[in-house]
């Protein structure tokens, strides 16, 4: 799992800098709720464009290659931004 929050957080980064419409927001809370929040805000306005919750326990059932997919594909991709 860390090798891949790691690179989400790589993406993050990249994200902000190669796309001129989104960022990306992460959040953890690290209480009881050991709460993820992943997003794709737009930049003009701040809404979210895309925005998961995961709560991290042993039995989670995120994916996290798909968030990957999903970080790589917003970088490649303007058209998915209305």
């Amino acid at each position: 799992m860390e090798e891949k929050l790691l690179k989400i957080f790589k993406l993050a980064d990249s994200l902000n800098e190669k796309q001129d419409k989104v960022f990306a927001q992460i959040e953890y809370s690290a209480n009881n709720s050991k709460k993820l929040e992943l997003a794709i805000r737009s930049k003009t306005d701040y809404s979210y464009v895309e925005k998961c919750e995961v709560h991290l326990t042993n039995d989670s059932l995120i994916r996290w290659d798909n968030v990957i997919k999903l970080f790589e594909d917003y970088i490649r991709d303007t058209k998915k931004i209305s």
